[in-house]
Formats: C-alpha cells, structure tokens, sequence
C-alpha cells in the first residue's frame, strides 16, 4: 500500500520514518513539506494513495483531500471539526487520536479486556509534561518513568465499552513519557487483575503511536467514519510491538 505523510513537526517526521520500514507499505513519501526529508519523495496530490497520516493538529484542507482522493485519514488527536458524515458516505475510514492517550493506553486496556471472561474494571493512565504531583493516585508506570501520582481525567475515546473506566494524568518532567492500564476481570478459578504499560522517550512513543494506524486503516481494520484508534487493538498495537513499543505485563490472581 502507498502511504503519505504530512509531518507537521517532530512526530511526524518520525512516524514517517516508522512507515518507511513497514514491510506492507510499499512506499511512504511526504506531502505539503516545503524541503525534501532524507531518502523521501515529496508528491503534491495523492493520487493512488491508501492511507494519510499527519500530526497537524486541525487538518482540515488535508481531510478534503483524502476525501478526492479515496484515501484514510489518521490523525493524532481529535479537533472537533471531523468531517466523519463525509468519510463515512466515502466508506473511507477517519482515525483519530492516534497518541498515547487514546491510542495506546485504550488498546492496552482493550487487549487485556479480550483475555477475561467478564471484564470489571479498567484503569488508564497516561503521562503528561509537568512538574510532578506530590499526592493523588499512585500510577504504577515501568521504567524509566517508574511510579507517579496521577489525577482523574475523564477517559476520552472509551466510547461502546460496557465497562466501568476511570483514567488518570500524571505529569512528568523531563523526556520520558508512559502508558498504562490495569484490568480486572472474573476468570475460571476467581478474578485476575493485570498492569501492563510502556515506558520510553517521549517523542519516540508518539510516533509509534501516531503511525501504528496506518497499516491497520490500509487494510481496513477500521470501520468506515470516525473511528478512535484503540478500535482496532490488536492490529493497532501489533504494528506498534513491531515499530518498536516495549510492553511490560504483571498478572496477579
């Protein structure tokens, strides 16, 4: 498949260079960058394009684009303004919050929802920059990130979940950044609670995150419209284990 992306900043020149090593992806060239990155061609339309990804933050020009075209559109976060009717009359697929909030923390928690026979409880967490709190929840992040306290947030993009979600934010300062989620769930011999979370430089994880829909939204993984990324769990963070994301897991019965 050929992908495109529109790196705005850091993130998406990185997701790029994720996208480039994807061995389904055919080709992953630039667009609407005015200097030529290494090794990248540049194309000014996207023609016989599968899937657009960006880090701009309300690409709206670029979402009537994809919708010329017939091309899915990720995106980073959400910006209020999605054209989803239009994607979704397309049959196309319009990914958002493709980051570590909604993207990776969510898909955690949903690929551990899968393995238990009633889910009861789900707990997310996600770092944020910030001086550290001193009291609050206790968030079990891995290292190098370790232990912070975090405060509850509402959990965005936990959206058809039947589940009880709390979430939480912890700030941290410095370039680290973490994801976790904890699920407790009735199993055949009682109830399992389980932590599993990532941990790494803070700009490396939202690429991962940012270009780990891609591949997923070319072979439509996503249905069509407005999907989170964590719709898609497996595929979503079997393309980010195999970018790079380092998953650590403690199981407790």
């Amino acid at each position: 498949m050929r992908v495109v992306v529109h790196p705005i900043g850091e993130i998406g020149r990185r997701a790029l260079r994720i996208l480039q090593s994807e061995p389904s992806v055919t080709e992953a060239a630039a667009w609407g960058v005015t200097e030529t990155p290494q090794r990248t061609r540049v194309v000014d339309d996207l023609e016989g394009v599968a899937v657009v990804v960006t880090d701009l933050s309300e690409p709206d020009e670029l979402a009537a684009a994809c919708l010329d075209a017939g091309a899915a559109l990720v995106t980073a976060d959400s910006w209020g303004g999605e054209p989803a009717t239009a994607f979704a009359d397309a049959g196309l697929s319009l990914i958002v919050g493709a980051n570590l909030q909604t993207g990776i923390a969510a898909s955690l928690a949903l690929q551990e929802v899968a393995l238990v026979d009633t889910p009861l409880e789900v707990r997310l967490a996600w770092t944020v920059r910030g001086r550290q709190r001193r009291r609050g929840e206790p968030i079990p992040f891995p290292e190098p990130v370790g232990s912070l306290w975090g405060q509850e947030v509402e959990p965005r993009g936990w959206t058809g979940h039947n589940i009880p979600v709390t979430a939480f934010e912890a700030p941290v300062e410095g370039e680290w950044a973490g994801a976790m989620a904890r699920v407790s769930g009735a199993i055949d011999d009682g109830v399992q609670r389980t932590i599993v979370g990532t941990a790494d430089h803070a700009r490396y994880l939202a690429a991962i995150a940012l270009g780990s829909a891609a591949v997923p939204a070319g072979q439509h993984a996503y249905g069509p419209g407005r999907q989170w990324a964590s719709a898609a769990p497996t595929a979503y963070l079997d393309r980010a284990l195999a970018a790079g994301l380092d998953v650590a897991t403690f199981h407790e019965t």
